[in-house]
């Protein structure tokens, strides 16, 4: 199996991590809340900033943040979509090729989107890493809540590290049939596209085989 730094829970001695769950879920949403109240670049900038002394604290390993950079092709498209066909376009803008127009009120849109994007993942990574599953779920028992919804973060939890094992599986399964994943960004792209149709197609059938077994085991059925 690949090696891979995963995002999921890391056992460690520290002050995040011996915070009740409940507390580290309701400072996550008011993370969430607060990248789509406060409206603009610099305040998103400002929370992602914020995240290096918690990291910190938590005594975590930075390079779990690394997954972001895959992210690079996605923003791209974010960018090129909302610079050219951002609905509210208004005042300065640069005039290409074929009459396109790129607007610069649609490019700052798309850095505020952007920096939100990023903001949620690395306090997502963050409270994955500090938060056993477990101690989440029993901490949700307390409050009454649902063992479906405990079931559902759970799951939620462990998503990123099983896609993370199924991408590494999958890109040394075609790395040992001569995939090239070396060059620059339009080369690396071009190698890992093709790779979305496996990587798809197995989160399926592990979700299909998850769903059966579930109805095996009567989850969530009523009666006495």
């Amino acid at each position: 199996m690949p090696k891979t730094m995963l995002i999921s829970y890391v056992e460690k001695n520290s002050y995040i991590h011996k915070l009740n769950p409940l507390t580290k879920l309701t400072a996550l949403l008011c993370v969430i809340a607060m990248v789509f109240v406060f409206p603009g670049f610099v305040y998103n900038l400002i929370l992602f900033a914020l995240i290096f002394p918690f990291a910190f604290i938590a005594k975590v390993n930075f390079g779990v943040f690394r997954p972001i950079r895959y992210l690079f092709i996605i923003f791209v498209l974010i960018f090129a979509i909302q610079g050219l066909f951002y609905p509210f376009a208004e005042g300065p803008f640069i005039n290409l090729a074929f009459g396109f127009k790129l607007w610069m009120n649609g490019l700052n849109y798309a850095m505020i989107v952007s920096s939100r994007l990023i903001v949620m993942m690395v306090y997502g990574f963050l409270f994955v890493l500090t938060t056993h599953p477990s101690d989440l779920v029993s901490s949700l028992r307390k409050i009454n809540l649902p063992f479906s919804l405990g079931y559902i973060i759970i799951a939620t939890m462990q998503l990123i590290p099983r896609i993370q094992l199924q991408i590494g599986t999958i890109i040394e399964a075609q790395k040992s049939r001569g995939l090239r994943t070396e060059g620059n960004i339009i080369e690396r792209f071009s190698a890992y596209l093709p790779l979305l149709g496996p990587l798809f197609l197995g989160s399926i059938q592990q979700a299909v085989e998850r769903s059966t077994a579930l109805e095996a085991r009567a989850f969530s059925a009523k009666g006495e």
